[in-house]
């Protein structure tokens, strides 16, 4: 019998209980979402819908139930200096029985990768098919500079509140902060397109402000 492949990427709990490092943890949950996205065979929910259950003490079989998903990936995450823990764990909705979980030890610099492995493993014990051009996006590395990736998860944590709070108006301060940040990424890695993309939003929410389109295209 195929699995249903319905699931729910939960917002991973930061294990350094430090919630200048929220945006770590969230960055990793969400970068693994967007990685199951591209994978056509999967049904995957939306980052919005998920970000309710951020610390919750809900069952797995209430979240699937509400989100009529039946599987649900949680996990946690601790960094230290230059080392990172993850712990992920596929939860079957139904049965509240673990289907594949697993501890990752690794050095800071290879986190990207390590999304991108973490992504397979769950098709595999979903048993998705993947098509070569979808195996090949999966595993591509938008960036290959830690550093850069680590600006990049700070700006977009600022921008993806305008997002969840959909009738609150952007801070111009918060955008400028993510503008700084997206600007020290690129410098770092010109050629980081998650970043670029991420400055046009910004640049896109600056409209709140009465900044131009001349502006955004000379300055982008």
């Amino acid at each position: 019998k195929e699995p249903d492949k319905s699931i729910a990427v939960l917002p991973f709990e930061n294990m350094n209980k430090d919630s200048t490092q929220d945006y770590f943890s969230n960055g990793i949950a969400e970068d693994i979402l967007n990685h199951l996205v591209k994978i056509a065979d999967l049904k995957v929910k939306s980052r919005t819908s998920t970000l309710q259950y951020k610390g919750t003490t809900k069952t797995m079989s209430e979240i699937g139930e509400e989100l009529n998903v039946s599987n649900v990936l949680e996990g946690s995450v601790r960094r230290v200096g230059d080392k990172v823990r993850i712990v992920v764990q596929l939860i079957d909705t139904k049965t509240d029985t673990h289907l594949w979980s697993e501890t990752y030890d690794r050095d800071l610099k290879d986190v990207l990768s390590l999304q991108s492995e973490i992504a397979m493993e769950i098709a595999r014990a979903l048993k998705a098919t993947l098509t070569l051009s979808e195996k090949k996006n999966i595993t591509r590395e938008e960036s290959t500079t830690v550093s850069a990736y680590d600006y990049y998860l700070r700006a977009r944590q600022i921008l993806n509140e305008f997002e969840f709070f959909a009738f609150a108006s952007p801070d111009k301060r918060q955008v400028e902060t993510a503008m700084s940040l997206l600007d020290q990424s690129l410098r770092l890695d010109p050629n980081f397109a998650q970043a670029i993309a991420l400055k046009g939003k910004a640049w896109f929410l600056n409209r709140w402000f009465g900044v131009s389109e001349k502006t955004w295209t000379d300055s982008s």
